[in-house]
């Protein structure tokens, strides 16, 4: 995958541009909006891979987030929509807005890495096979999959 940012287009026609830098910065536009960002999540699961088979990864962990985007949109309003309704908690609003902001993320790097799996098919099990890092595959798969059930969990607990 090359280090320059290729057009994308997703499959409810969002356009932009991604561009993976080996293990530096990411550059992601989409609707004219640059999103520049280190990539964290990539850094994880790209450790031990070969450097062709990281970039790829990568490159589809990002279009995953743009094909991914209105489930995203969807968590986030129901996250925002469910704090509000229920009203304001004492002591308690910043860490709904840190819970959320928590929440959120983690289901959307859950929901892109899944991506990364349906489209790559066998070849993301091949490549882990040939590489085996099952340190950053745990780190990853349970981690986000605990902060984004605790979080969402503690939300809709919270002023019960």
């Amino acid at each position: 995958m090359a280090d320059q940012p290729q057009p994308v287009r997703s499959s409810y026609g969002l356009r932009g541009e991604i561009g993976v830098e080996d293990q530096l910065w990411h550059f992601v536009r989409v609707g004219g909006v640059p999103l520049p960002h280190p990539p964290l999540i990539n850094l994880i699961l790209g450790a031990g891979l070969q450097r062709k088979e990281r970039l790829r990864l990568s490159f589809l962990h990002e279009f995953g987030h743009m094909q991914t985007f209105p489930f995203a949109f969807l968590h986030a309003a129901w996250l925002i929509f469910f704090c509000r309704m229920r009203g304001p908690q004492s002591g308690t609003f910043l860490k709904q807005i840190g819970l959320g902001i928590i929440a959120h993320q983690a289901l959307w790097e859950l929901s892109s890495e899944s991506y990364v799996l349906a489209k790559a098919g066998s070849k993301y099990r091949e490549i882990y096979r040939n590489h085996p890092n099952p340190l950053a595959q745990s780190v990853f798969w349970r981690g986000m999959t605990s902060l984004a059930t605790l979080s969402n969990l503690w939300l809709l607990r919270s002023g019960n």
